[in-house]
């Protein structure tokens, strides 16, 4: 990471919280492990957290005693089963694996009951390799398509890896929460680049400076979308154009926005 590059901040690494941590100061972690050790830590800090998902964090910050806030990685959910229905006319329900530790909100599938999309969510217990396969497998019994969270607890780089390969076994699609998940063989996915959240994490770092107040937890804008070219053809789909993903969801393309719109 490089925090300080990208801003006007230089910013220390921590190789010892319990005892660097004073009262007041305002910390950034990234990824959940990080996170965690310093909701354990003895001093008052506020915590800025960086690459959790959305439903991941809500999880995390509520075993947390210190004000924290993040910036997402991965996308809303809602908006990711919007940008399906413009091109995915399949109409089995929709899968959405997490680990066993997260849960779907009532507000997301409520508005996909809105929009006609029939979703279910499979909580896959980490019970080791082949059981976190065999689980997804039985998912795959009814459901042509699974949705994966950002979740650090299920998809660690071995999961991801085995379960791209057994859905392009079972002729099955993975909407995925990474652009590396796409570049690996999975359908799509919606994302925001390390240069957006380290700006993003920037502005958070002056509003606290300015306030001495955490802004509320959110996604880099404008995000982007990425497509696996291979599976569109295999697939026969017909792609919104990106014009039309920007001016409908405000989606810019993996070579950026500017490419949109000429």
């Amino acid at each position: 990471m490089s925090l300080s590059a990208s801003s006007s901040y230089q910013v220390p690494i921590l190789s010892n919280p319990d005892t660097q941590l004073r009262d007041g100061d305002l910390v950034i972690t990234v990824g959940h492990h990080s996170y965690a050790r310093i909701c354990e830590s003895h001093a008052d800090v506020s915590i800025i957290t960086l690459f959790l998902g959305e439903e991941e964090f809500e999880v995390a910050r509520a075993q947390c005693p210190k004000a924290s806030t993040a910036v997402f990685s991965g996308a809303p959910l809602d908006l990711r089963l919007k940008v399906l229905q413009s091109f995915w006319e399949d109409h089995a329900p929709i899968a959405v694996v997490h680990s066993d530790a997260l849960s779907l909100s009532e507000r997301t599938l409520r508005l996909a009951k809105l929009q006609s999309v029939e979703v279910y969510s499979y909580p896959i217990a980490e019970e080791g390799r082949e059981e976190k396969l065999k689980h997804l497998t039985d998912v795959l019994e009814s459901s042509n398509l699974v949705m994966s969270l950002y979740d650090s607890a299920l998809f660690d780089p071995q999961f991801s890896k085995d379960a791209i390969r057994l859905m392009f076994h079972k002729k099955k699609a993975l909407a995925a929460h990474s652009l590396q998940l796409v570049r690996a063989g999975a359908l799509f996915a919606l994302y925001s680049t390390s240069q957006d959240k380290l700006e993003l994490v920037t502005s958070y770092i002056k509003g606290y400076d300015a306030s001495g107040a955490l802004m509320p937890a959110s996604y880099p804008t404008p995000l982007r979308i990425a497509f696996n070219p291979y599976l569109i053809r295999m697939y026969g789909l017909v792609l919104p154009t990106d014009r039309f993903l920007l001016s409908e969801f405000g989606l810019c393309p993996e070579s950026g926005c500017e490419e949109s719109l000429n």
